[in-house]
């Protein structure tokens, strides 16, 4: 059986079972601009980043990409669960994080958008706010400055055109590739070493 590891405090499978979060959480290693663009994207049937759990494939990848370290766990999604995978160990290492932010500045450079007074750079400020919902970033696409840039802007975001959809248990779709998943409820359990 395949498991997924995370890194977090020696004490945290004492809060088994956890619940699925309700509350969005902004990123802490992607840019919000690219984190909204991406949510905007995000296929149904994908699991949410703001709300997801995030795990890896390695003990030793767990290690590298916890916040806290502590004590490596391996992790066990129950109820209803939607797990994916990127081929990337960590979400910041994604090509869209430089190049859609790149190509946002371009097509506002060459539109003459950097240019404008703030009153009117205001109209598009709420796309680098934390955790835009899907529909409030086609809000902000269907109004001008944005509206020319809509079609370009989504055809340039490939996060999602590599994430794959897994079940627990399964033998993980990349080697060394981030997990994030959504689940009614989840458990750690203390990894073998």
């Amino acid at each position: 059986m395949t498991h997924i590891y995370r890194c977090e405090r020696e004490d945290a499978d004492k809060m088994n079972p956890r619940k699925r979060s309700l509350t969005k959480r902004p990123p802490g290693n992607v840019p919000y601009v690219v984190d909204n663009l991406w949510e905007w994207k995000r296929p149904d049937g994908y699991p949410c980043r703001r709300h997801a759990v995030f795990a890896s494939p390695t003990p030793e990848l767990a290690k590298e990409s916890a916040q806290n370290k502590g004590k490596v766990f391996t992790v066990e999604p129950k109820g209803h669960a939607v797990l994916a995978q990127i081929p990337q160990k960590d979400a910041k290492f994604h090509p869209d994080c430089t190049d859609v932010k790149r190509k946002l500045a371009n097509l506002m450079m060459r539109n003459g958008w950097i240019d404008l007074p703030m009153e009117e750079k205001r109209i598009i400020a709420p796309l680098w706010a934390p955790c835009l919902l899907r529909k409030e970033v086609e809000e902000l696409f269907n109004i001008e400055p944005l509206k020319s840039i809509r079609d370009e802007m989504w055809d340039s975001i490939t996060f999602w055109n590599s994430v794959k959809i897994f079940k627990f248990g399964d033998k993980l779709p990349y080697e060394e590739g981030e997990v994030f998943f959504e689940a009614d409820e989840w458990l750690l359990h203390p990894a073998e070493t």
